[in-house]
């Protein structure tokens, strides 16, 4: 079976409205915007408007005077099964960094949320190639030389902007998709002086892709960690090598968005992993109809979805945690 396509993984965790600087534990949206509401819009804190597209243009200078580093989520608009929306990626991929950032500020590192672009890779064998995901409807791609050229663009305007230090963390894990995230960083830090650009992707992964370790492509040691998944969400039919639209997923969503998890998902039929490899790789759908792939539904829950949110929250600020620590600003 193709490399890129193997032990495919979707990881990437919550909604926009999963807030660094919101209500305090316990306190409701509406206490939340009673309290907003009685302040002067001058007075708000950038803490309270969690990424950069939810700063005005003075919030945004404001913050970066006091940072030079950009978290940017690299999601993708692919089918979920009839369980999730086709934007889980670029949902939970923002939701996952701002947990990031808050974990971060706690060790004094400040940082922005970037802007997601919400496009990724969809296919496996080429640009135009009917396999992967792009094999379901509403599942979209881009070439990898566009995909890979539109995010150096933006990354050179985000200098222009004073960014200096950017991490890209993918929501999405497609082969390909990883594979054009790594030369993002790579010909980003390249091209544009006076810019660090890392790719995080996780250990796993990299190894089945058989991609190395490099100064702009930085591993996230044990980020999938099934072992731990199949302890929380149960081994299934067979041993998950995926996570796509299942329990895990499913579990995310209803941790940080559970107003998007369509109801009736526990009455969802297993769908193995095996089973989603062969349809994506083969590009034939009725192979596996309902999209999905990876562990049950019946332990799925809010608060596994925690458990799963804040592991990687971890693997992911100590990965970055220790870039920060061997790189400085650039002026």
């Amino acid at each position: 079976m193709h490399e890129a396509i193997q032990h495919w993984c979707i990881c990437g965790f919550g909604p926009s409205e999963h807030v660094v600087g919101g209500p305090p534990s316990g306190e409701g949206p509406e206490g939340a915007g009673n309290r907003q509401n009685s302040e002067s819009p001058r007075l708000r804190q950038v803490g309270n408007y969690p990424t950069m597209l939810n700063m005005t243009f003075p919030e945004f200078a404001a913050a970066t005077a006091k940072t030079d580093i950009l978290l940017l989520s690299i999601g993708s608009i692919e089918e979920h099964g009839p369980n999730l929306p086709l934007a889980t990626d670029s949902i939970v991929g923002v939701a996952q960094l701002i947990d990031v950032q808050h974990y971060l500020r706690i060790a004094k590192i400040e940082t922005i949320v970037g802007p997601p672009l919400n496009i990724g890779i969809t296919n496996e064998a080429g640009d135009h190639s009917r396999d992967g995901t792009y094999i379901y409807p509403g599942s979209l791609t881009v070439g990898a030389d566009t995909f890979v050229r539109l995010y150096v663009d933006l990354l050179q305007s985000l200098h222009d902007n004073g960014l200096r230090r950017v991490f890209l963390v993918s929501g999405h894990l497609g082969g390909r998709h990883l594979i054009a995230m790594a030369r993002i960083a790579e010909e980003a830090s390249r091209q544009i002086e006076g810019m660090n650009v890392y790719a995080l992707i996780d250990s796993e992964r990299a190894e089945q892709l058989r991609l190395k370790p490099s100064s702009t492509l930085v591993l996230i040691e044990r980020g999938q960690n099934f072992p731990m998944l199949a302890q929380l969400l149960g081994p299934g039919k067979e041993p998950a090598a995926s996570t796509h639209a299942d329990g895990y997923e499913v579990s995310l969503m209803l941790h940080y968005h559970p107003d998007m998890v369509r109801p009736g998902y526990r009455q969802l039929p297993e769908a193995p992993s095996s089973r989603f490899f062969e349809a994506i790789a083969t590009g034939d759908a009725t192979k596996n109809p309902t999209g999905m792939g990876g562990f049950p539904f019946d332990k799925a829950s809010a608060e596994v979805g925690k458990k799963i949110a804040d592991y990687r929250t971890h693997q992911i600020g100590d990965t970055i945690k220790s870039l920060t620590k061997s790189t400085q600003p650039h002026n």
